[in-house]
């Protein structure tokens, strides 16, 4: 699998190269590459499409300018994410928007080791953990989008936003806290909970009563 990464990463470079040398062609198969992506990490951030839309076409524009100043200090996908959280800043910043994550992703989210978190993002309904991710904060939503929606490792994100490796495992580590929080509150508004079942069948088998 680490020689599929690097000879992605090295395709990345080759087609920069060649966008540098002026290919459009180059800067083509760049989107088709890095795209879909692209739109859905803007579209987290701006909570609008046609601005995530824009967004990205910025992002073109602004590599296909500087795509000779790229130093090699990441990969060219990590620089593309970068450029686009910048041009979605200038656009309106991040907004409350959705969050792009495959939702048996959620499970894995900051921990190499399963704990309470894990085993209550494993028993939840997909459509639970869906709607608990909107409501997290605009920082945890977008660590989220870069880990699980585009598949950036941990280094990669720290440099697209700028931040330690050690804040971005925080924030993951966070954000399955609180989706896990979310979910548990969830759980406990319903009747039907295991534990109000059990709650209630209780007094019966014991006293007798009803």
């Amino acid at each position: 699998m680490g020689a599929t990464v690097e000879g992605q990463q090295d395709a990345d470079r080759r087609l920069l190269c060649l966008v540098a040398a002026g290919d459009e062609s180059a800067l083509e198969e760049l989107y088709v590459r890095h795209g879909p992506a692209l739109l859905a990490y803007a579209e987290g951030l701006l909570a609008d499409r046609q601005l995530a839309e824009e967004t990205v076409q910025d992002t073109l524009l602004a590599v296909w300018r500087g795509a000779g100043s790229f130093q090699d200090r990441s990969t060219v996908r990590t620089w593309l994410f970068g450029i686009c959280r910048r041009q979605a800043s200038r656009r309106g910043g991040a907004r409350r928007g959705t969050v792009h994550v495959p939702i048996d992703a959620a499970v894995g989210v900051a921990t190499d080791e399963p704990g309470p978190e894990a085993v209550t993002l494993a028993r939840a309904d997909a459509r639970a953990v869906a709607a608990a991710m909107v409501e997290l904060p605009s920082i945890h939503r977008e660590v989220l989008d870069l880990a699980f929606g585009a598949g950036l490792t941990r280094d990669e994100i720290a440099a697209v936003l700028d931040v330690p490796v050690g804040t971005v495992k925080s924030r993951l580590f966070h954000a399955r806290v609180v989706l896990a929080r979310a979910l548990a509150d969830g759980q406990g508004d319903g009747d039907e909970t295991p534990g109000r079942a059990a709650a209630t069948r209780q007094p019966t088998r014991q006293g007798g009563r009803r």
